[in-house]
């Protein structure tokens, strides 16, 4: 014998089954009633919830790309993305599996452009520095965001080996230039860090016409490069 709440009174096991398919046909109730709803919401002013969602997505990176930017992808908080696009941190997930998934989908664009960057790279020395200066002016103008949540702040992702492998190109293409023309190819290091250096600098910058600097200055170092470092 139990108390049955349904019955207010005690009663034998036996009765449950009957208890159980009531219970079991309020469920089916509620469950009916749930399907119509969502169904009815699905649809708000006729604008379909998937385009609903992608306004989601882009307040998601939107707010992601001021967090990266300002505190880099170490110190970046998935809870300050979250408050920023005003929702929870919950939700944010059902996005983006974890940060460097959230990170990957600010810099992916610039990923691709930079390895294929990479991959037609000139064989001469100072055809292949002019090719890669000219391709760094029209990244940054493309890319000035992503290029700067690339190189001021992928310590700790997979990403980071991207923006290392560049500078990489960068100082070597420096230092054959350099032993070219019998200089001392240790400049090769501080001239590329230079260049990279310079341009987040001008990029990070929020004074106006700091597109027009980077280009000035991707300009001055392209002219002549190999004999002014030579």
């Amino acid at each position: 014998m139990v108390f049955c709440y349904l019955c207010e009174d005690t009663v034998k096991v036996s009765c449950f089954p009957a208890v159980f398919g009531f219970i079991a046909n309020i469920g089916r109730a509620i469950s009916n009633h749930v399907s119509c709803y969502v169904e009815q919401e699905n649809k708000i002013g006729g604008v379909d919830m998937q385009v609903l969602k992608e306004e989601v997505r882009q307040r998601i990176i939107k707010s992601a790309r001021r967090e990266f930017k300002k505190r880099g992808f170490e110190k970046a908080s998935m809870r300050s993305i979250a408050s920023s696009a005003n929702m929870t941190v919950g939700n944010l997930y059902r996005y983006y599996k974890n940060k460097e998934d959230l990170y990957g989908a600010i810099i992916g664009d610039l990923f691709s452009e930079i390895n294929d960057l990479k991959s037609n790279l000139p064989e001469e020395p100072e055809a292949r520095l002019n090719y890669l200066l000219d391709g760094f002016k029209e990244l940054q103008k493309d890319y000035r965001s992503e290029w700067l949540t690339l190189f001021g702040g992928s310590s700790g992702t997979k990403f980071q080996k991207v923006a290392d492998d560049l500078h990489g190109v960068l100082r070597e293409t420096l230092k054959e230039v350099l032993e070219k023309n019998n200089r001392r190819p240790e400049i090769a290091v501080p001239v590329a860090s230079a260049i990279i250096y310079g341009l987040n600098t001008i990029l990070s910058s929020d004074r106006g016409k700091n597109d027009e600097l980077a280009d000035d200055f991707l300009n001055y170092m392209m002219v002549d490069i190999a004999d002014r470092i030579a």
